[in-house]
């Protein structure tokens, strides 16, 4: 039973303009919920949502007041979709995305990094704070419009001459080999400072995964939900699952999951057994641009999932 009635989602497309009642022009705008798609369009008063890259389910909205951005919302649903600028949120009645990030554009809160030597870009709004060894300098910096938009290739330009360099694309920390959204080049005065940017979260959040290659006698295999607020959910091959996840500089850790006790035929419950047991073990995640990610294991193992449409089990 889900708990937004089956909400089915996945990828993305456009940006939004908050619109006055009058206007009746269809507006679509593409939106990247962490790792969901989501587009939406505007016809007066009533903003449709397409959840996933087909737009496998939709939702319909209607136009509310508000002190600030376009804000639609369905009382009876206790659903809202509020956008302000080139980003939004999007709740429901227990359940909310990520923030949904316009496609072609920066978050406004973005943190940038690389090793060897170290450097911390810290981003938020127009100002940036740049810490290195020894040092921490503030500064204020111009987003220049974008090179290209899929993938979004762009830079900062900031006042003491620096420029950040950013695509669009998985990149791997050189030390974790934590997965980032962008890749990142500072350019100094001196030097091209090589590193990635972004949120890791926002590549597994959002949407649902689920193990690849199970044993053929496991009619339905292991899914996992990773949401927005550090929550994960999910079918362990015969139970549900539910838990906390914590993303750090080290890697990915669950932690200890709550299970359902019902009873199923002996090999999916030995399959389930194994899984969860992996579930505790796992030490980092690793993102590919094909749809797939790895939960790593310490002894070099891993869980092998894809993106499947979102699946969401009640508690």
């Amino acid at each position: 039973m889900s708990v937004f009635r089956g909400l089915t989602v996945a990828l993305v497309t456009l940006p939004l303009l908050a619109c006055s009642p009058s206007d009746n022009v269809s507006k679509q705008v593409s939106y990247h919920c962490g790792a969901l798609p989501l587009t939406t369009e505007l016809e007066g008063e009533t903003l449709t949502l397409r959840f996933g890259a087909q737009g496998a389910q939709e939702l319909t909205l209607t136009q509310s007041r508000s002190a600030s951005g376009a804000r639609f919302t369905d009382s009876a649903s206790g659903t809202e979709f509020w956008s302000k600028g080139n980003e939004a949120q999007f709740s429901a009645e227990g359940f909310s995305l990520p923030l949904c990030v316009v496609d072609g554009t920066l978050p406004q809160q973005l943190n940038a990094r690389g090793n060897e030597p170290f450097w911390l870009l810290e981003i938020n709004g127009d100002q940036a704070i740049l810490r290195q060894p020894g040092s921490e300098s503030s500064h204020t910096f111009t987003r220049n419009e974008p090179e290209q938009v899929q993938p979004l290739r762009t830079s900062l330009d900031f006042d003491n001459g620096w420029s950040l360099k950013l695509l669009e694309e998985i990149c791997y920390d050189s030390m974790s080999g934590q997965s980032f959204p962008f890749t990142a080049d500072l350019h100094t005065e001196k030097e091209v400072l090589q590193g990635c940017a972004g949120d890791p979260n926002r590549l597994i959040a959002g949407a649902s995964w689920q193990v690849i290659n199970v044993p053929s006698e496991v009619t339905e295999p292991p899914s996992l939900t990773f949401h927005s607020d550090q929550r994960v959910s999910g079918f362990a091959g015969c139970n549900y699952l539910n838990g906390g996840y914590e993303i750090t500089g080290e890697g990915l850790r669950f932690s200890p999951l709550a299970v359902t006790k019902r009873m199923c035929p002996p090999a999916a419950m030995d399959y389930e057994a194994q899984f969860l047991r992996e579930l505790q073990q796992v030490s980092n995640v690793k993102v590919f641009k094909d749809g797939t990610l790895q939960l790593q294991l310490p002894n070099g193992d891993y869980v092998q999932l894809q993106q499947v449409p979102l699946k969401l089990w009640q508690d």
